[in-house]
Formats: structure tokens, sequence, C-alpha cells
């Protein structure tokens, strides 16, 4: 593993931005890996979004122990987009880092990640992920069960959700706070984050900084099967009207720039196009 640099000016605050909900069975094991990372001058800014088990009491326990937690319910509308908008709005580092509640983060992650800021020039970090299941098991790496997913960076890619992996990321945070609230049709926060920062210049690490659990109870999983017997024919129409809806969305969105709106206006009006034209040929 790289070794961390030391930092010649006083080193910068860290937020780490995590959404809990439900989370009892793993969140003791990320919450102690996080208040184990070598790099200590960081908050951990925790938004619930009304769990019913004991991620509250579990919670509140380790807030007890250790002053760099902070804990806000969240009274947004329900969704983890939402929640972590809450968590990411009430952060006052310089670097944010998004943090689910079920993964577990090597010791170097914040320090390695802060390597990457030196150069002024990067605008935000990522880095590679192990897959482990819900016993903590290997199961390969994020780059191996997806082999192209960290050059998907073109700006269409967001619209469909297809990003980095937002556990696997850090942005300074004066790129985070007025993107939001997120799109109403966005699909995830990271992917919209991503978007809307674009084309922001970033920085990969190349070094497994992470588990991420994929379990039943995931919102998103690289994992998950797909079940045989959906319609596929109605899904490709569920996937096309729901592409269609966010474009059309995304043309008018004040908080996307002037040539964002302008490019996905030409988006939409093309696939619009291009639907005329493949109906027609289906009725010669």
């Amino acid at each position: 593993m790289k070794e961390a640099k030391e930092w010649s000016v006083p080193p910068p605050l860290v937020s780490i931005a995590l959404a809990t909900f439900n989370g009892e069975k793993y969140l003791r094991q990320q919450l102690d890996s996080l208040l184990n990372q070598t790099y200590k001058n960081f908050e951990i800014v925790i938004s619930d979004d009304n769990s019913n088990d004991d991620t509250l009491n579990i919670i509140k326990k380790y807030q007890a122990r250790d002053l760099r937690i902070k804990f806000i319910i969240s009274h947004l509308e329900r969704g983890f987009i939402n929640n972590f908008q809450n968590a990411i709005l009430h952060s006052v580092g310089e670097i944010i880092f998004l943090c689910d509640q079920d993964d577990i983060w090597y010791p170097d992650k914040l320090a390695l990640h802060l390597n990457a800021y030196q150069d002024s020039a990067v605008q935000w970090v990522y880095n590679e992920v192990q897959l482990v299941d819900s016993k903590g098991g290997k199961i390969g790496l994020l780059t191996d069960q997806i082999p192209d997913y960290w050059s998907r960076r073109k700006l269409l890619y967001y619209t469909w959700g297809s990003c980095v992996l937002g556990c696997a990321t850090s942005y300074r945070a004066s790129l985070l706070k007025n993107i939001w609230p997120a799109d109403k049709n966005a699909l995830g926060h990271d992917s919209w984050i991503q978007l809307a920062i674009f084309p922001a210049k970033s920085f990969f690490i190349n070094t497994i900084l992470q588990d991420y659990r994929q379990h039943e109870a995931n919102v998103f999983g690289v994992a998950q099967e797909v079940q045989p017997s959906l319609d596929l024919e109605e899904i490709e129409k569920r996937v096309i009207k729901t592409n269609l809806t966010y474009l059309d969305s995304l043309a008018k969105n004040k908080k996307l720039s002037f040539w964002k709106r302008n490019f996905f206006g030409i988006v939409l009006s093309a696939k619009k196009l291009r639907m005329i034209v493949r109906n027609f040929k289906n009725r010669v």
C-alpha cells in the first residue's frame, strides 16, 4: 500500500457524510473502521432516515465516546438521496467523503485520498473497492465485476445511473454545496453529484481502500441477479420512458450549467426523432 504524505500546512478538516437507515447489523463495524483511520482530523456527520431498529441507540453510544461524531435525523422527504443530501449540507470539512452504513474502510483511506488533494487541480478522488458478501467473504474487485466501470466518465452515462460508486468517492466541499436538491428523477445521489460537477478533474487511487458489502438489503448492488421471469419488452419500454423523462427534466434544471441543459435538450430531441423513425420503419 502507498504511504500517506505528511502535510506541510495544517491538515484540512475532513467530513465523512454517513447516511443510515435500519443499519444495526453492520453499523458498528463501519463506525469502528472510521474511528480507526490513520488521518485524525475528521468529523463523522450521520444523517438518519427515521430508523426503527437499534441504529439510533448504536449511534448515540458511539457519539458519547467520540465528539467527532455529529448526528442529525433527516427531516427531508424519505429516501437515500435526500438522506445523503442532509449529511452533506451539515458537513463543514474542506473535503467530504460519502459513506455507506454497511462497508468497512481500511485505515489509510482518508490519508491516501488527502494525498491526492495536494495537487490543487484534483477536485474529486475515488479508490478501488473489494466486494465482500454478507459475512465478509471476498467475492472479487469492483473492476473485475465491471471491467469498464472506472472508464465510464462521459456526461451521458450519469443520466442512467452509471457512475463511480459513491461510497468510494470524496470531493472538495466547494463542489457539493450548491447542487442540491438533486433532480427529482435522479437515480442516485452519486450519479447526480458526478453529473452536476462534470467535468471536474478526478483522480483514481488504484488501491483497495474498503470492503463494499453485498447483501440482501442493499439499495443497489453490483452482484444482484436479474430475475429471468421479468418481461424484457416491458422493462425496455419503462427504461426508455424513464430516460426520456429524466433528460427532459435535466434540460430544464437550473442547478445545471447552461451548456449542460442545452446538451441534454439536444440529446432528448435526437432520441425522440430516433423513436419516430423507428416507429415509421416498423409500420412499413
